[in-house]
């Protein structure tokens, strides 16, 4: 018996190509901008604001990455839980954007429980990344 594949969308490929070159131009763009602001924020700021400011800063940032992580955690396992549905990965009626082999029954299911674990994974570094902004968020006066 032949493997079954699941052959790739050459549509969906350059689509995700697309967004993710664009993602990271608009990432380096903004580092650019971002050091360029910050640049001239530190050199007219006094020293302890720039200390508050910063602490501040990465509390926020903390506190949208772990936010991010909550979501991402959340997806992770309601893909396990369609995988542990279906039996079938890739699910059935996805796009891929390369050719997949078809896996079903317990390697279907191995590769959710391994989802699963993930999921709880990105949860706890969501809970942590909150508590550490938490601490942040203390500590500003």
């Amino acid at each position: 018996m032949a493997d079954e594949i699941q052959r790739a969308d050459p549509q969906m490929r350059r689509t995700t190509s697309i967004a993710l070159i664009l993602g990271v131009l608009a990432a380096l763009g903004l580092v650019v901008v971002f050091k360029w602001r910050l640049a001239a924020w530190v050199a007219a700021t006094p020293t302890a604001m720039i200390v508050t400011g910063l602490h501040r800063g990465a509390a926020y940032a903390l506190l949208g990455s772990g936010l991010c992580l909550l979501l991402l955690g959340g997806y992770v396992a309601r893909l396990a839980t369609r995988i542990r549905q279906q039996q079938r990965w890739p699910l059935d009626g996805v796009r891929v954007v390369r050719d997949t082999p078809v896996r079903r029954g317990a390697d279907a299911l191995r590769i959710g429980q391994w989802l699963n674990i993930t999921a709880l994974v990105l949860t706890l570094i969501a809970i942590a990344a909150g508590m550490v902004s938490w601490q942040l968020f203390g500590s500003i006066r």
